[in-house]
């Protein structure tokens, strides 16, 4: 049945998107080890080309979609691009390699639209697969990073606090140290030249360190320019210096995160949280409505969705909504289905503006279906 199964799938990816893409099974290694989180970094299979560069097994679609769309010189049209095919990564149970399909959105300026069809098309290819009835948890890294931004925390503590959630422990720890006033860095490095730049203004960090670059013959060090060591630098240093109002922000956060909610109930048990802690999330909590009422339009099954505040993905460029889908037979096993909103990808990938993308793969092994099934499912 599993060839079967393949060709309804992909034809249902088909009917929505405007074309279908395989890219190269060999990519670029810099751009995963850069953008895709520590999860994925440790679990590639890195090789090197013949010219001494690293190239690596695509270890999932989203960023070769989105390099692909770069490259072919149109990242304002909006594209809705679909793919079926094997990716690899290295895993503790489970075949190396295995098949994802999925389909990414980009450059579509309907938020709240095409998130609603990113999560109605991924419970229509489950149902084709044989989950009529999924599981749903969402979560809204927005809604989090406007909650971040509404306490008075320095712009340093702001940005490592956004950049690790998703990230249980990491963000846990972040918390625990802002609550006891420890600093946040391990204590490693120059930390005489980080206290030193923390007292000059970001222009003159900048010039410092790319003298001091400039005189040891280098312009970038481990991938990072000048301009960006001396922002680490001086983030050290404020992030180690603690805040005055970091312990009852931290309390703040910990609350919120929390909360938990059916889809229908949770704008208001956020909205009545800021109300209570006398934070404005109002711009964020309007999104969050908007997008609800999409994914009431689109018949996505909002009694059965649940929204979890503390559910966010660890990749470094997720902006907005994260959902997943897992099958309720199998309560401890590992999301079928899984999507989101990445606003800063094709950015990071060298676009010259912010283009909207949203999409999500299914991890076919986790509906029994393997690479080395026998039979014409193209």
């Amino acid at each position: 049945m599993a060839p079967d199964r393949l060709r309804a799938l992909r034809a249902l990816l088909a009917e929505a998107a405007n074309e279908m893409i395989d890219p190269p099974i060999l990519q670029p290694a810099e751009v995963f080890l850069d953008l895709a989180g520590e999860d994925i970094r440790r679990r590639l299979f890195v090789t090197t080309s013949a010219a001494g560069g690293e190239l690596c097994l695509r270890p999932d679609f989203t960023i070769p979609v989105c390099l692909a769309h770069r490259d072919d010189g149109r990242p304002d049209e909006p594209v809705t691009y679909g793919y079926l095919g094997p990716v690899f990564r290295q895993r503790r149970s489970g075949a190396a390699e295995f098949l994802q399909a999925g389909v990414e959105w980009v450059g579509h300026d309907d938020t709240p639209a095409t998130d609603a069809a990113a999560l109605s098309l991924a419970l229509r290819a489950a149902a084709t697969l044989g989950l009529s009835r999924p599981q749903i948890r969402v979560g809204d890294a927005t809604l989090f990073s406007a909650l971040v931004e509404a306490l008075p925390l320095s712009p340093a503590w702001q940005r490592r606090l956004i950049a690790w959630f998703g990230e249980p422990d990491r963000l846990s720890g972040a918390i625990a140290k802002l609550a006891g006033g420890q600093p946040l860095s391990s204590g490693k490095g120059p930390a005489g030249l980080s206290r030193a730049l923390a007292g000059v203004e970001p222009q003159e960090a900048h010039r410092i360190v790319a003298d001091m670059l400039g005189a040891a013959g280098l312009t970038v060090v481990g991938g990072r320019s000048a301009d960006e060591i001396a922002d680490r630098l001086r983030d050290t240093a404020t992030l180690s210096a603690g805040d005055g109002d970091a312990r009852a922000a931290a309390a703040v956060i910990e609350r919120y995160l929390e909360i938990r909610a059916p889809l229908t109930e949770a704008g208001d048990a956020v909205a009545t949280f800021a109300k209570h802690e006398g934070l404005d999330l109002t711009t964020a909590l309007d999104a969050f409505a908007r997008r609800v009422d999409a994914f009431d339009a689109a018949d996505v099954p909002l009694t059965d969705t649940n929204f979890a505040a503390d559910f966010g993905r660890r990749l470094d460029y997720y902006t907005g909504l994260v959902f997943e889908l897992y099958d309720p037979a199998r309560p401890d096993a590992a999301q079928t289905i899984g999507g989101g909103r990445y606003d800063k990808l094709l950015s990071l990938l060298g676009a010259p503006k912010p283009v909207p993308a949203v999409g999500f793969s299914v991890w076919l092994d986790r509906f029994g279906i393997e690479t080395g099934i026998a039979g014409d499912w193209s």
